[in-house]
């Protein structure tokens, strides 16, 4: 039998996301509280952030149905909260954005209400 070697930097942080995972201060006050009052705000990440955020949301359920290429899913979250994770194509005249990229918008309960309105 080999031995295999240890790795040298842990696979997750200790909130069991991804070392790379973007760290925002309204995300981290959103998973803890919930609360309306943070307001409306979006991150941009890539495909296996986002898929790392919706395993931390939801658990295993459903985590490998994501777009092929490009496309848009909504979830609903606690206390009314709504996420909208955009997945970008590739598209070789926009600047900056490229397949893989994903674009999570995190929509507070006041915001979906006056929208329907």
């Amino acid at each position: 039998m080999a031995i295999r070697a240890r790795r040298k930097r842990p696979l997750t942080d200790r909130y069991g996301r991804p070392a790379n995972f973007p760290y925002d201060q309204k995300l981290e006050w959103l998973l803890l509280t919930h609360d309306p009052q943070i307001g409306r705000f979006k991150l941009r990440m890539k495909r296996r952030h986002a898929r790392a955020l919706r395993r931390e949301l939801f658990g295993s359920k459903g985590v490998n149905i994501v777009p092929s290429d490009c496309g848009v899913m909504k979830f609903n979250l606690a206390k009314g909260w709504t996420l909208r994770l955009t997945y970008l194509g590739f598209d070789e005249l926009a600047e900056g954005y490229v397949a893989g990229d994903v674009e999570a918008e995190f929509i507070p309960p006041a915001s979906r209400e006056k929208a329907a309105a």
